[in-house]
């Protein structure tokens, strides 16, 4: 990048002329390039940075205070609903934006719609039973693959193996070698973290009389007479905690879940699935689940926070959004069977856009989810999901599912999939999130996903960051060209969003285990090389919608 110069695609201007009905066919948009004066913005903007625009704010957001600005001003809009696939969200916190379902009766215990689903009011859980029971802890996807085919391939070589069995042998040697490394790490974790926490515990006892209201500071710890006293240690390790800003509750947490990775998620002989009462091998094994969506709110986080950048309101008279909240994401990895069933809940009930916030790095049956996504796009519904936050290129050797690959980024299982990075605030090597997986086969468009803030079951607003929050975002903007342009196929929302999107060709840094100093241009980091921009995207909705 030339200095103070961004090369960026803009659109002014989207004629009629374009290829309708079919594939990727929107017209090119030209190039405009222009100096850029860095503008300082107040600290209360700030916190939607996200919102803004590159032209007006010099911030690489996603042009939405200034879509609503202009052209969307006093547009009209339909309802959308957006099904969020993910962890238990908190119902409650938004009670005018939560999906009803009109055709059941509140609490009688019959299913009244015949959907198999009992009394399905709000959603469905598909962790629970029909004792109210809903599962917290599950193993992790390559666990459940060692699992399943341990008795048949343990201390086998792919020679012995018949060729119609050596896909499943080589996902069981693939899981089976992550699990063996993923334990290995988590046993020392664990008794490292036990170790840290425990000199912490020690530290505030020995003291407590210096913090009484265990209020730590550097004034109080250097007035501490350390001399003979053997408190010097306790010292150091109060230090430790402000170095690194450290709480108490926050080293609990961290030791607490790498207990519950050995114990439970990378555990062989732990199966959670044992209290549904299903067959998770049996895709036609289908009435499962609860009407239980907010129960374990303490525990569970994620689904509440990507509701809330879902329908984050810019304009606080519109209620464009409603979520339908879908539970199967458990702390561990959902299983396939729960992602194509809730997709085809989703379906089912009327959701114009599914958010998958969520991914693990294996899959035992990709194919069912692939149905799935065929029987969303034949009922025009548009797919949004996370590719991930491993830093990773995703290649031939590394994937994250749920994905539309079929054979290797060649072929795309269905046009109604998007595939979403990461991008930051940073006009410099860091616009793209380090966290952020990436790949020009793979993933589709950038969108922002690092420090935005987030609401939390407890109502408190934090800072957070990943690319499930460029997904829930992307969620948000296909749902409204979806609420404004109701005519739009999901494909067409889809490529909408691709190549409207704004290409900065920034070098940023992409370091492998061989190239820590690596860069590569921002623009090849995806198919379309993009990151998302509502302004644009409605520009392009419009005419496309006039010509349909």
């Amino acid at each position: 990048m030339k200095k103070q110069i961004l090369s960026i695609i803009i659109i002014f201007l989207v004629t009629s002329s374009c290829i309708l009905g079919k594939k990727n066919t929107f017209l090119k948009i030209p190039d405009i390039v222009y100096p850029i004066e860095k503008k300082t913005l107040t600290k209360e903007s700030m916190k939607n940075w996200h919102y803004k625009d590159i032209e007006k704010d010099t911030i690489p957001g996603i042009s939405l205070e200034r879509a609503y600005a202009t052209v969307l001003k006093n547009k009209k809009t339909k309802k959308v609903i957006v099904a969020v696939l993910d962890s238990e969200i908190d119902i409650n916190k938004w009670s005018n934006s939560i999906w009803i379902n009109a055709k059941e009766i509140a609490n009688n215990n019959i299913d009244d719609d015949k959907n198999g689903y009992i009394d399905d009011i709000n959603g469905w859980n598909f962790l629970g039973n029909n004792k109210g029971e809903n599962i917290l802890n599950a193993n992790y996807e390559y666990v459940r693959i060692v699992r399943k085919y341990q008795n048949l391939f343990k201390n086998k070589k792919e020679i012995q193996i018949k060729k119609e069995d050596l896909p499943d042998f080589r996902k069981y040697i693939g899981a089976k070698t992550k699990l063996d490394s993923e334990f290995s790490k988590m046993k020392r974790r664990l008794k490292y973290g036990e170790i840290i926490f425990q000199n912490f515990l020690n530290a505030k006892e020995a003291l407590k009389n210096y913090f009484p209201e265990e209020i730590y500071t550097y004034e109080k710890l250097k007035e501490i007479d350390t001399l003979g006293n053997d408190l010097g240690k306790h010292v150091i390790e109060i230090k430790l905690l402000l170095d690194y800003n450290d709480t108490e509750a926050n080293m609990k947490r961290v030791r607490d879940d790498t207990k519950n990775d050995v114990n439970y998620r990378l555990n062989l002989d732990y199966n959670s699935r044992l209290i549904l009462a299903d067959n998770p091998d049996n895709i036609n094994d289908k009435n499962y689940g609860n009407n239980k969506l907010s129960e374990n709110l303490d525990k569970y986080t994620h689904g509440t926070r990507m509701a809330s950048v879902v329908l984050d309101k810019l304009k606080k008279e519109t209620n464009e959004i409603i979520v339908m909240p879908i539970i199967l994401e458990p702390l561990g990895d959902a299983h396939d069977k729960d992602i194509a069933l809730g997709i085809k809940y989703a379906v089912d009930n009327g959701a114009k856009v599914i958010n998958m916030s969520f991914g693990k790095e294996f899959s035992m049956y990709p194919e069912w989810v692939h149905k799935a996504f065929k029987y969303a796009e034949k009922h025009n519904v548009l797919i949004v999901s996370s590719c991930g936050n491993d830093g990773k290129k995703l290649d031939n050797d590394f994937q994250k599912y749920p994905n539309d690959n079929i054979f290797k980024g060649k072929k795309e299982v269905s046009d109604n999939f998007l595939f979403v990075g990461a991008s930051t605030i940073n006009l410099n090597k860091e616009l793209k999130a380090s966290y952020s997986n990436y790949s020009n086969k793979y993933v589709d468009i950038f969108a922002p996903g690092d420090k935005i803030y987030t609401t939390f079951p407890n109502g408190g607003k934090k800072i957070d960051r990943g690319t499930s929050i460029s997904t829930a975002l992307t969620s948000r903007v296909a749902a409204l060209l979806f609420s404004y342009y109701p005519n739009l196929t999901a494909s067409q929302v889809k490529h909408i969003l691709m190549d409207s999107g704004l290409e900065y060709d920034i070098e940023v840094s992409t370091p492998t285990k061989d190239d820590k100093n690596k860069m590569t241009p921002f623009n090849q980091l995806s198919k379309s090389g993009k990151v998302l921009n509502a302004y644009n995207a409605f520009i392009m909705a419009d005419s496309i919608s006039r010509s349909n």
